[in-house]
């Protein structure tokens, strides 16, 4: 029952706080009183036990004396008498209880009886001296060997008289006769008397000392149960004004629900808790009122989110649609293009090919943009980690941009710095990415100047590297306002970039989260008019050897021999297009255009591996591969699931169908041969092994040159000899006298124009892949760097050697890919034509003489010399078309006398 008194919390606190210091004041007074009355008893016992040793000692110390002096008398033994007076002089026992009791303040009437027995004690000694002395005259002692006190003592004539056996007598006779004894009782009465008073006046001290004891002990009991009666209403305040209360509120809130419109709390307890109960009372009302609110508009919110759920399921489902039918056409003219790239076909053709291949790749790139943001969008990007050769990526990449670097009249320098490690383990696809997104903008922003790329370590720890990457242009620059949201997504330069220079704006978004994915950040330096650097950071794991890309695909090529193969695809140019792919890796392909057939080929045949459409009619590759895995059981090749649907969820739907992975369309060949490879071998070297094809093996014939690696670089450059012929003509022409230039420049002293030309040197050197020139000349930029004369001088060896088998060995490829003259035979009607009709636009000043010679460059630049292709060229892109006609002229006349010769 809730209590009808309403107090304060503040008077319960105020309350609690006097009774606890009358508490405390009461038990201390009591434990005073009590501790006192405690020692006064204790002080009692201790006076009443002490004087009455004080009597028992001076009853003792007669009886002593009297028993010393006889013994005496008896036994004539001086020992006796010796005793007798060191009690007397020394330990005076009688002197010493008298002293005690004056000093504990007894009585006078104490003092007198203890007086009076002093008094006949001394009178008793005299007795006693007299007994001593005639014993000493009976036995002839001179007076100076007896004691002082008994040789004072004078004996009377009469006592001179006797003779000693008569004074031995009568000192026996003194000691023991009846006045003796009289004497002695006459000293022991008042002792005893003593001790009577003394036993009765302490015992009532003793006793009183014990009545205050008790009266402590019943004044502790009336305390406590004061104590605890206050402790009982104090108790009794806090249940009722606290306790209960408390109590009863959270019993009612446990059951607390807001559909309850009748709740309310019972406002009882103090004055706090009862405010409490009626503010909540309020609030709970306000809430019911905001509750009829909030449910109607989660009844309109409920409504527009299943619109907008129904929405971006349209857009899921039409960004898959979107996917899948863009991607199937573009992995057709990808794939053709791939099959095409290794035919015979005319230069107008090749030029065809190269912008189709340059268009399917753009729309490709774009497509892959819009999927990767959907990706960061969902929080679905996921970083691969493989092991790869660092230095040959940054310096493919890095090949891809040169010439076009070239083409626009820019410098290009690509630099890993020396301790960058080669094989590292990380996302090689992602950071190409990167790169590639990086270096595309540089060159499409810069029209004059430069463009660098930079590799070094910032901080390495164990087997982890942390790496910046910095690409740095001369170009348009940016305005510092608009770097702050550069890295957002649809976001550039300004609005009229997208129509002068093209792209959607997403590049440096998704770059900006592929870093924040390898643990590195992204950012930008610039200044408008002046250029821009881009540098990300990445963390990487430090690798062992890697195999180059050439040695790679010669390996595949044997490994995938006699390896039988089943191709699902339900598009029939697709389906040959694809087949024709595996089949040059060396496959042994059947195909299906249907989930059935496949399933029907799977139960007759034995297949190392399948491919499997995804998209199919009537069934499709979800259902095809369950049932193949299911047929087959433990003895089911693993199954690659092949799809132009390349959006969140198709990889989770390909796993629970049981496939082992999952490839998007268009198909990447490297990517394939990569997967194929994965899946048939497992990363066992038995495969290699088998192949008769060893890594060593691979190895050493890829480093069959020892000086350029010539097979890199033309794969690099897609095969074309005659480019990469050109290239090493102007590096024998440009640095066949480095050699002899920095002898000059080390006379001189001048060591920044020496380090300079090293420098030049190390990163063409790296472009033609003079890998061991390019070491060296690192290595010697180091020490010029430092200045140290005999590191110098060992290095300058070192250089001089490679440089000269470099310069001999690209010597050696130019000559060995002889030009025939038949080769720039103007016989040739096609090429003719196109020449004559570049000799005649050149003549009219028509500007389409730049497009068709962009269509003869390739096969002009296999034709003439450097100086006169450069000299050419230059003239033609300054738009002298009349002398550019003049000096075409002259060559073509050259030629076909030649070949006419």
């Amino acid at each position: 029952m809730p209590s009808k008194i309403i107090i304060k919390q503040s008077t319960i606190s105020a309350l609690m706080v006097g009774i606890f210091f009358l508490i405390a004041i009461l038990l201390g007074s009591s434990v005073v009183y009590m501790s006192s009355s405690i020692k006064d008893e204790q002080n009692a016992e201790k006076r009443r036990t002490e004087f009455k040793q004080l009597g028992i000692d001076l009853a003792n110390a007669s009886d002593y004396l009297t028993d010393e002096a006889r013994k005496y008398a008896v036994t004539n033994d001086k020992t006796h008498m010796n005793k007798y007076w060191e009690e007397i002089n020394v330990t005076k026992t009688r002197d010493h209880v008298i002293s005690r009791l004056a000093e504990l303040h007894s009585p006078s009437e104490e003092m007198a009886l203890l007086a009076e027995a002093k008094k006949n004690s001394d009178a008793l000694v005299n007795t006693e001296r007299h007994s001593m002395r005639l014993v000493l005259n009976a036995l002839q002692e001179p007076e100076a060997q007896m004691p002082p006190e008994v040789a004072s003592y004078s004996l009377s004539a009469e006592d001179q008289k006797l003779s000693a056996e008569e004074k031995l007598a009568k000192a026996r006779d003194i000691m023991f006769d009846a006045k003796y004894d009289a004497d002695k009782r006459s000293i022991m009465n008042p002792i005893d008397k003593f001790q009577q008073i003394m036993n009765t006046r302490l015992e009532a001290e003793l006793e009183s000392a014990r009545n205050a004891t008790q009266r402590a002990a019943i004044l502790q009991a009336i305390l406590a149960v004061i104590i605890i009666a206050a402790v009982a209403v104090l108790l009794r305040i806090l249940f009722t004004q606290v306790t209960f209360p408390i109590r009863n509120y959270t019993e009612l809130l446990k059951v607390f629900s807001f559909n309850k419109e009748n709740f309310s709390l019972l406002a009882e307890g103090s004055l706090e808790l009862r405010l409490l109960a009626n503010t909540f009372n309020d609030l709970y009302r306000s809430f019911q009122e905001e509750l009829v609110k909030r449910k109607h508009a989660e009844e309109k919110m409920k409504t527009a989110k299943e619109e907008a759920e129904k929405a971006n399921n349209a857009k899921s489902e039409f960004l898959a649609n979107m996917s899948h039918e863009i991607r199937t056409p573009l992995n057709t003219i990808i794939g053709y293009l791939y099959l095409l790239d290794h035919t015979e076909f005319t230069l107008k053709q090749k030029q065809y090919m190269q912008n189709v291949t340059m268009a399917a790749k753009s729309l490709l790139g774009i497509i892959n943009e819009i999927l990767d943001f959907s990706k960061i969008e969902a929080g679905r990007m996921i970083l691969e980690v493989v092991e790869f050769n660092l230095y040959e990526i940054v310096r493919e990449i890095c090949s891809l941009f040169e010439l076009e670097a070239q083409h626009k009249g820019l410098s290009f320098h690509c630099e890993i710095q020396g301790d960058v490690p080669r094989y590292v383990k990380g996302d090689v696809t992602r950071l190409k990415q990167v790169l590639l997104n990086l270096l595309s903008n540089g060159i499409k922003f810069t029209d004059k100047g430069k463009l660098e790329v930079l590799v070094e370590v910032i901080k390495s720890g164990g087997s982890q590297v942390y790496l910046r990457f910095s690409i740095s242009d001369t170009g348009v620059g940016i305005p510092e306002e608009q770097m702050k949201h550069l890295f957002e997504v649809f976001t550039q330069g300004d609005a009229s970039t997208s129509r002068k220079y093209g792209g959607t704006g997403l590049g440096l978004a998704i770059c900006k989260k592929i870093v924040s994915l390898m643990a590195g950040e992204i950012s930008v330096r610039s200044r408008t008019g002046k250029g821009s650097t881009f540098w990300f950071t990445a963390k990487l794991e430090i690798a062992g050897y890697v195999a180059t890309s050439s040695q790679s695909e010669k390996l595949n090529s044997r490994l995938f021999a006699a390896k039988k193969l089943l191709l699902t695809e339900d598009n029939q140019i697709n389906l040959q297009m694809t087949q024709e792919i595996l089949e040059n890796l060396g496959f042994e392909v059947d195909t299906a255009q249907s989930g059935f057939d496949a399933v029907s080929l799977a139960a007759r045949t034995r297949y190392d591996v399948i491919l499997m459409d995804i998209r199919m009619p009537e069934m499709d590759g979800y259902e095809t591969a369950r049932r193949i895995l299911e047929l087959k059981g433990i003895d089911a090749p693993p199954v690659i699931a092949l799809s132009a649907d390349a959006v969140e969820g198709v990889a989770e739907r390909v796993k629970s169908a049981g496939m082992s992975g999952y490839l998007t369309k268009p198909l990447n060949p490297g990517k394939l041969i990569e997967e194929l490879r994965n899946f048939l071998y497992q990363g066992s070297t038995e495969s290699i092994e088998s192949s008769g094809l060893t890594e060593q093996a691979v190895t050493e014939e890829g480093n069959s040159n020892t000086w350029i690696d010539f097979e890199s670089v033309l794969a690099r450059l897609q095969g074309k000899r005659e480019g990469y012929k050109h290239i090493l003509e102007r590096f024998l022409a440009t640095h066949k006298n480095d050699h002899n230039q920095l002898s000059l420049l080390l006379t001189k002293g001048d060591f920044a124009e020496a380090k300079i030309l090293i420098h030049t040197l190390k990163g063409i050197s790296a472009t033609i892949g003079a890998r061991k020139l390019n070491e060296v000349s690192l290595r010697l930029e180091n020490a010029l760097g430092s200045r140290n004369e005999e590191m110098m001088a060992q290095e300058i060896n070192q250089y001089a050697k490679v440089l000269a088998a470099t310069l001999k060995a690209a010597a050696q490829f130019v000559a060995d890919s002889p030009l025939a003259a038949e080769e720039f035979s103007v016989k040739n009607k096609t090429v003719y034509n196109e020449l004559d009709r570049l000799v005649k636009l050149l003549e009219e000043g028509d500007a389409e003489a730049t497009t068709v010679f962009a269509a003869c460059q390739s096969f002009l630049k296999s034709g003439l010399s450097s100086q006169d292709y450069n000299q050419l060229s230059e003239t033609i892109f300054t738009y002298n078309f009349e002398e550019a006609a003049v000096q075409l002229k002259n060559v073509l006349t050259q030629k076909s006398a030649a070949s006419t010769a």
